[in-house]
């Protein structure tokens, strides 16, 4: 528009321009048709009544935010934000999909009963060879929380769970979390320092770090996958929330999150069933 007066002529005031008031709207993405597709392919096979006077500001996928909006390939549940007018907005965010609604209130009930939900999963246990295999309290509020953002994405006018009341949820969690580790191991640690030396650290270090290179060269070598995306998933493999926030700060993108997701969930279920299993093993091995 600033280059406009070249091709047209010199900018003149007016009254009308000033009545025009945009407005900006999430949409979660549901039309089947969509999925698999760019934006900018949307846009170049979109009939003019649909695209005319609407823009897309931004994609966000599992809440983290997507780059290369032209070339970003849409997923259903990717919540898209259209700038325009009103009419405009409503007529193309009905082909998308759903309507994000909007507000500061957080459907209590929807996240209760997933909780309890979870809780009545987590004290399921199954024995498998003699080893007791369950998700417990964590494991199992885990599963009903990935059923229930995966329900949410295709029924947005289910339940409402603003992002800063998730943001507090998730950062508050995660302190007490910590504390709690710490307080309990605390004290065993070091006599267990005492009893083992510096060979107990550098175990544990070991154990994180292995798996990461191991998979890292896997990922780069055999798989070929992009560096970003890479250490995303192995972020997620080691389902590392404080990694994946590094990793995002230090690159500067979002892109990380694309990889991080999938691994991220699939780890978190994973390592309550496994843990188990890996204690027997390493006990039936000690005797």
């Amino acid at each position: 528009m600033l280059e406009a007066h070249a091709l047209v002529g010199p900018e003149v005031a007016g009254t009308e321009t000033n009545e025009i008031v945009l407005v900006e709207r999430d949409f979660v993405m549901t039309n089947k048709e969509a999925e698999g597709r760019t934006v900018a392919d949307l846009r170049r096979e979109a009939p003019v009544e649909v695209r005319h006077g609407v823009f897309v500001k931004s994609v966000k996928r599992m809440g983290m935010q997507l780059p290369s909006l032209g070339k970003i390939t849409l997923q259903r549940g990717d919540v898209i934000t259209l700038q325009g007018l009103q009419e405009d907005i409503e007529r193309a965010g009905a082909v998308l999909g759903k309507e994000v609604p909007h507000g500061n209130k957080t459907s209590l009930v929807f996240v209760g009963l997933a909780l309890i939900l979870g809780l009545c999963i987590g004290h399921l246990s199954v024995r498998i060879g003699g080893v007791p295999m369950t998700l417990g309290s964590g494991g199992g509020a885990l599963l009903t929380g990935l059923a229930s953002g995966w329900l949410l994405s295709r029924r947005p006018t289910w339940g409402t769970f603003p992002p800063a009341a998730y943001e507090l949820l998730k950062d508050l969690g995660l302190a007490v979390f910590v504390v709690c580790v710490g307080l309990s191991a605390g004290p065993q640690a070091a006599v267990l320092l005492r009893e083992h030396g510096l060979a107990l650290p550098v175990v544990g270090i070991c154990v994180s770090l292995i798996p990461a290179l191991v998979s890292l060269w896997v990922g780069h070598k055999l798989l070929r996958i992009d560096g970003p995306i890479l250490i995303g998933a192995i972020a997620g493999q080691q389902a590392s929330t404080p990694a994946i926030s590094a990793v995002v700060q230090t690159a500067d993108s979002a892109l990380p999150v694309v990889g991080y997701t999938v691994t991220y969930a699939l780890s978190n279920v994973l390592l309550p069933l496994m843990g188990p299993a890996v204690v027997f093993v390493a006990h039936q091995f000690s005797h």
